[in-house]
Order: C-alpha cells, then sequence, then structure tokens
C-alpha cells in the first residue's frame, strides 16, 4: 500500500507469502476445498493471536462485510465534512486528518507533520512523502477487529463508522483502500448457523436496524459505508454526549453506543423525530437532554439489554467544556451540520 510498509516487522509466514494450511475439517473436505479460492483459504489458515501479541491482517475495505445494519451518519459526515475542508487548503493543514486517522486505525499512532498534505492525495493513492509515527501494528489497541466466517469471510465488528468514512472519502473511491485490522476469532470451520449463534452468544452482532428493529444475519449489509449501511441517529446523538455525559470505560462492552441509543430512543426527550438536525441550537440542545439523562442514572440504574449506568460509562457530572468544544466553530457538530446541508444543495 505504502512505501514505507517494507520497515514493519514481518508477519506471520502464513500471511506474509499467502500460504494456506487448510484446518483439518477442509482438508478432508475436497468438494469444499475446490471451490475457495486462494485467498479464502489464506483466511480460513489465519491463526488468532494474544492479546498482547494480536494477529494482524490487510485486507482491503470491499472484503469487510458489517455486523451491523446501521451507523450514526452524522458521526461520518462529521468526518468527511473535516477532510473535504481540509482538502481545499490542505498545503496549510500540517497533519491532514484523514491521514491521521488512518494511521491510528492501522496501529501506527499520528500522522508525521508535513509528510502527507499534498493537493489531490487521497488515502488509496498518499503522496510518496506519507509517513506515520509508528510501524503497523505498534498501537494496536487502536485498531479495528475482524472475526473470520466461514468461507474466509471477513466481518468487522468493531470500525465501522472509521472505514465507512474511509471508503466515502475522496468522492467514494477507496473501496479497494488496503487496512490492517485485528483479528479477534477464527470461526472458518463452523457452518452458517453455527457461527451465527457464536456471534449472538459472542455479543458480536448488533441485529436492529436504524428504527431499532430485529434483522436477521441474512439481512446484515455485504459492505461498509453509507451506501450500504442505514442510518441510526440515535446512534450519532450517542457519538456527539460522548466526553459530555459518557466516557467509555475500559474494556468497554461491544456495541457500548447503541445500547445508550437503545435507552434515549425510548426516553420522551429527546425526541429526534421532532427536532430539525440542521438548526444547530436545536442539536445542541438534544445533546445537552441526553447528556442531563445519562448524568441523572445512578451507577447501578439499569440502561439497556441487561447493561448498568456504570458499565457503559456514565458520567456523574456534565462535561461543559467537552460540550463547548464540541459546539464551537469548526467543531463536529459544525462539520456535521455543514456537510450534511451540502447533500442538499
Amino acid at each position: 500500500m505504502h512505501g514505507f510498509f517494507f520497515r514493519i516487522p514481518a508477519l506471520p509466514l502464513a500471511l506474509a507469502c499467502g500460504a494456506a494450511i487448510l484446518p483439518p475439517a477442509l482438508a478432508r473436505d475436497a468438494a469444499t476445498l475446490s471451490a475457495l479460492n486462494a485467498r479464502q483459504q489464506a483466511l480460513m489458515a489465519t491463526v488468532v493471536g494474544s492479546a498482547a501479541h494480536p494477529r494482524i491482517l490487510q485486507v482491503s475495505l470491499a472484503e469487510l462485510h458489517p455486523t451491523q445494519p446501521a451507523v450514526g451518519y452524522d458521526q461520518v459526515y462529521y468526518k468527511l465534512g473535516r477532510y473535504a475542508a481540509e482538502d481545499k487548503h490542505i498545503a496549510d493543514v500540517a497533519k491532514p486528518k484523514k491521514f491521521a486517522d488512518l494511521c491510528e486505525a492501522n496501529g501506527q499512532g499520528d500522522v508525521l507533520p508535513g509528510t502527507a498534505n499534498v493537493a489531490g492525495a487521497t488515502l488509496s493513492a498518499p503522496p510518496a512523502s506519507y509517513r506515520c509515527k509508528a510501524a503497523v501494528g505498534s498501537r494496536p489497541d487502536d485498531m479495528k477487529t475482524v472475526v473470520i466466517g466461514p468461507r474466509g469471510i471477513v466481518y468487522l465488528t468493531d470500525g465501522h463508522h472509521t472505514f465507512s468514512t474511509f471508503r466515502d472519502a475522496d468522492g467514494g473511491r477507496n473501496a479497494q483502500l488496503k487496512v490492517w485490522v485485528k483479528v479477534s476469532d477464527n470461526f472458518s470451520a463452523l457452518d452458517d448457523a453455527a457461527f451465527w449463534a457464536r456471534m449472538r452468544a459472542e455479543n458480536k452482532v448488533w441485529l436492529k436496524n436504524g428504527r431499532n428493529a430485529p434483522i436477521t444475519p441474512r439481512q446484515l449489509p455485504s459492505a461498509v459505508g453509507l451506501a450500504a449501511l442505514g442510518d441510526d441517529p440515535y446512534r450519532s446523538l450517542v457519538y456527539f454526549t460522548r466526553g459530555v455525559g459518557y466516557a467509555p470505560p475500559e474494556h468497554a462492552t461491544e456495541f457500548l453506543e447503541f445500547y445508550w441509543a437503545d435507552w434515549l430512543r425510548g426516553k420522551p426527550a429527546p425526541d429526534l423525530a421532532k427536532i430539525d438536525l440542521l438548526d444547530p441550537a436545536a442539536y445542541v440542545n438534544a445533546i445537552l437532554l441526553a447528556a442531563q439523562a445519562m448524568v441523572a442514572l445512578q451507577p447501578d440504574a439499569m440502561v439497556s439489554n441487561g447493561k448498568r449506568a456504570r458499565e457503559l460509562g456514565a458520567l456523574q457530572d456534565i462535561d461543559r467544556e467537552a460540550l463547548d468544544e464540541l459546539t464551537e466553530d469548526k467543531g463536529k457538530l459544525d462539520y456535521a451540520i455543514n456537510y450534511r446541508k451540502s447533500l442538499r444543495r
């Protein structure tokens, strides 16, 4: 992908050279084997590492299959709006946000100043000077996670917003962008029914759409990006309350933000169906109402699906400084609203 990757430590041989040692069950099944291409076989042979030394894998965005049907569009719009705004004067931006985000997602920390601020540079075609602070995988806690499923399908379990933003950035030209991810599990030896039962049991799939209606695994989108994923406005609301009314605890539960969204959707205020989300003042008020509801909870109060306020990171008081930063000129909300408005022109 980028010229500097040759300097990273060598990956395990199975991935570095594409060699594949099939699981015993598949080795005995010639019919199944013949139906799999080399890439599928290599993915199915992936050995999962440990928390301290996770297995990392390079995939294209087009290979990623979501494990949730919706995202918060306004969260993605914030990033797309900021990327587009910076592109207009990128020579003056020492650390373009889109390249900083790519470095972080690849476990490389931040982008080095002055290495990526070149006009016309895209995530898929970065400038030759592009560099990150560290080698790929050096900061695994920042990386997104995947599960290898039947037939070597790569299921994304964390990072739907980040990778949807990457895919839709630069005019939607990044479907083949290569990114690095952590492999949390390899369930490729299971059949489809057993696979989805395992994913449910381990809380690695969210089977409710953007209107909170239940869906089946077959109804999950087959790709990341806003063209495939639906919108959950309450998921966006929770994103904007992060640091204001709650802060994800260490080792947070999967789909933490969806539990908060589930809970807020059932409250009389804020009712997003009655709020003009293009009106900054109205949107800020909705964020404040949501944050006030969060901090009013007792630590042991039940929020959603057996998750308590303490587990979901509810703060004791509203962080006014974080709220002000969110809503200031060129803050996250400003970028999101302006980008949403631009889509209507």
